[in-house]
């Protein structure tokens, strides 16, 4: 028995598939399923299907799954970032927050070199600067950076590759469930890509920049011929880096963005909060049960007895019969609304049954909820509730300390592409400014007292009114070639020539006076028609900016009550 078991055994081995064989069957289901060389298996459901996974895996969540996921969270960061996603599909308040902290950052931007003042009208500065401009004309930082910011606040990183596109730099990002950060560098995180996303139905390789169709090749075509694993190879070199399916992404390849760069692990940033959002259904019906309540009433009508000595247990003792009570009292429910309910007993000294509700339970939830994230819910709840003018602002404040700090990522990211179309000087671009008109305002009158002071700063005013500085500079080019200050029509010109006679009038008058009582009674007469013509125009106190009026000042300027005693605003 024990000879027949053996020999089964080595002819089962004997069946087993050459290296050869079994490369052959992974050829013929990448095929299948659409991979590098089925392409004829590719179709426009498979691709958009392929597409949304790159951005949005939601998965709901239960109270034991989050409790799981919050005790480990370094082992179940993929299911919180997919938490995320759910909430902001189910939770317009947490998407609001969300487009609320993404929308901030202007990214306006400003530019310094490593170029001398000798420097700056030669060729080779105007060259590099040409070469720096185009830059920034073809790559839509703004939208592209802004599309990081949002995917930062919901998976915590964002994985893209730039692409040169001819016309256009863009930003095109990669699946995160397929990313791993593998390393750090002086411009942020490394990380390493699944090359088996390739291998699904719907993923054409040839979308992707040809570092991946080479690493595709190297891993499956020509195999054996793939890398050693060195995770500690120089960033611009780590595309000879590489273990089974995983590839190292070099410096020159991909980007890593993170909202918390001192970890590693990928946690969005408001998962305290989902514990308080997984309770956001379950309030929302308490909310409606309420309301339902409150708005049914409860009709109770008294039953009379025959004779009300008679005692309880003699059947049949009310003053009407069950059959004759059954059809009044379909009668009666017919002519209402079923919010009103009707009974009747034979008792006595019943009331009126009605159901209070606290029609503020839902919305004090929310307000809770969302305030312990750190945002005035002011700034993105709408309601009755009286803001705090210098709360908002302080908290506004800390909203955009939160947001610009992500500045200091974006930078050598910009620095590092913008500076391989440069051939002779270094650039470095500096972004600033958020998107709220008072810092905007700020920004402008910064800049522009110092131009009044002799400090010219082109740059700080085209950022502050969220321009580039070539366009800034160009529409002032265009502007003196077309002689645009020659169109202007000065206003009032017929009071100024009437301003203008009146003073040769008085001109005349003045100089028939002799003598020094006669000049001292034309200066102080002219002295008295100043005062009283500046008083006149700048009656009361000088106007506030917006930043710095207090709670009574922003009452007086938003109910207008200032008017009624002669002010302006």
């Amino acid at each position: 028995m024990a000879n027949k078991a053996r020999s089964k055994q080595v002819k089962e081995e004997e069946v087993l598939l050459t290296e050869e064989e079994v490369w052959d069957v992974i050829t013929y289901a990448r095929n299948q399923s659409g991979g590098i060389y089925g392409t004829s298996y590719l179709n426009p459901e498979l691709v958009s299907g392929r597409m949304r996974d790159v951005t949005l895996n939601p998965l709901q969540a239960t109270q034991d799954m989050l409790d799981t996921a919050m005790k480990d969270p370094k082992s179940h960061e993929s299911q919180l970032q997919s938490f995320s996603q759910s909430f902001e599909l189910s939770s317009m308040v947490y998407k609001r927050l969300l487009a609320f902290l993404a929308n901030i950052l202007a990214f306006d931007i400003t530019y310094t070199s490593t170029a001398e003042a000798k420097d700056y009208t030669t060729a080779k500065y105007k060259k590099d600067v040409k070469a720096v401009e185009d830059f920034l004309e073809k790559f839509n930082y703004k939208r592209e950076l802004r599309v990081a910011v949002k995917e930062m606040l919901r998976n915590d990183a964002y994985f893209a590759c730039f692409r040169d596109l001819g016309d256009d730099y863009v930003l095109q990002e990669l699946p995160s469930e397929y990313c791993k950060i593998t390393g750090r560098w002086g411009k942020g995180f490394l990380f390493s890509f699944n090359m088996y996303w390739f291998l699904q139905p719907g993923v054409d390789i040839d979308m992707y920049p040809p570092f991946f169709k080479k690493k595709y090749n190297e891993i499956w075509k020509k195999h054996g011929s793939t890398q050693n694993y060195f995770p500690s190879l120089p960033p611009e070199m780590r595309a000879g880096s590489s273990w089974i399916y995983w590839v190292d992404i070099p410096s020159t390849v991909g980007v890593c963005f993170k909202l918390s760069p001192e970890i590693a692990t990928r946690l969005p940033y408001f998962s305290p909060l989902f514990s308080d959002l997984i309770l956001q259904t379950l309030m929302r019906n308490l909310q409606k049960n309420m309301n339902m309540a409150a708005a049914s009433k409860m009709i109770l009508g008294e039953v009379p007895l025959l004779n009300r000595d008679i005692k309880a247990t003699v059947k049949d003792s009310i003053a009407i019969s069950p059959d004759l009570l059954g059809k009044f009292m379909a009668l009666v429910k017919n002519s209402i609304t079923d919010a009103i309910k009707v009974a009747s007993a034979p008792l006595q000294n019943f009331k009126d049954i009605s159901f209070e509700t606290d029609n503020d339970l839902y919305d004090s939830y929310l307000r809770t909820t969302y305030g312990m994230s750190g945002i005035n819910t002011n700034l993105i709840f709408s309601s009755n509730i009286k803001p705090n003018a210098i709360e908002t602002q302080l908290s506004l404040n800390v909203d955009e300390q939160m947001m610009t700090v992500l500045y200091d990522q974006f930078e050598p990211f910009m620095n590092y592409v913008m500076n391989k179309n440069t051939k002779t000087f270094k650039f470095f671009c500096a972004f600033e400014g958020t998107e709220f008109y008072l810092n905007r305002q700020q920004r402008l009158d910064k800049a522009m007292k110092l131009f009044d002071k002799g400090v010219m700063l082109p740059q700080k005013i085209a950022a502050s009114l969220g321009m580039k500085p070539a366009q800034f500079r160009k529409h002032m080019e265009e502007s003196g070639a077309t002689d645009f200050m020659s169109l202007l029509t000065p206003p009032a010109l017929e009071a100024q020539k009437e301003m203008l006679e009146l003073q040769g009038e008085q001109t005349e008058k003045l100089t028939a006076i002799q003598g020094e009582q006669a000049e001292k009674l034309a200066s102080t007469k002219s002295l008295g028609q100043t005062k009283t013509s500046s008083n006149s125009e700048s009656a009361g106190r000088p106007k506030k900016p917006d930043s710095e009026l207090g709670e009574e000042g922003v009452s007086t300027r938003t109910e207008g009550t200032n008017l009624g005693r002669g002010g302006k605003e």
